[in-house]
């Protein structure tokens, strides 16, 4: 007898577990994982190197460059890749010290126009000579002069917007 009572007991600690957690309300609320709403926002736009040159040709010199500069390189990064990227951050630096007259954007400031820069094919293409051009003259270390061409009003615009946001 004492075995039936016990098992009823057990039967009915189950139906009533059952039935709490099935429900929206009760003890087990708080343990359902909120509900899912489709966001009104568009999901977030993975941000991707473009991916040009041989991959694994990457040197020590721009290794060592694009950590000074607060980069995270990788060794399968290709010579033009980390080429592409400190041309375009020596490019971006004085698009920013002449629209703004500071040499150095904040950080978020100087990753939102990399990621500009490295979004259009056309600022790659002409960063990629600018920066041919730039090695060639052999300027070192200093803010070069920049053509005011549509690429840099471009540029500019994106990092005028960014300075006042």
């Amino acid at each position: 007898m004492n075995s039936l009572l016990v098992g009823i007991f057990v039967a009915l600690a189950v139906w009533i577990f059952i039935k709490l957690r099935k429900s929206n309300s009760g003890l087990f609320k708080s343990l359902r994982p909120p509900p899912v709403h489709p966001s009104s926002q568009a999901p977030a736009e993975k941000r991707e190197m473009p991916r040009i040159g041989v991959p694994r040709t990457i040197t020590d010199e721009q290794f060592k460059r694009l950590k000074r500069n607060l980069f995270e390189p990788a060794r399968d990064w290709s010579f033009e890749e980390a080429a592409l990227i400190l041309d375009a951050v020596t490019y971006l630096r004085a698009v920013y010290a002449d629209v703004a007259g500071k040499r150095e954007p904040p950080l978020e400031i100087r990753n939102e126009l990399l990621a500009f820069i490295l979004h259009d094919q056309d600022l790659c293409d002409y960063v990629i000579k600018w920066g041919k051009d730039h090695g060639e003259a052999g300027i070192q270390n200093r803010s070069p002069k920049l053509k005011h061409n549509d690429q840099f009003y471009r540029v500019a615009r994106a990092a005028t917007k960014l300075a006042n946001d």
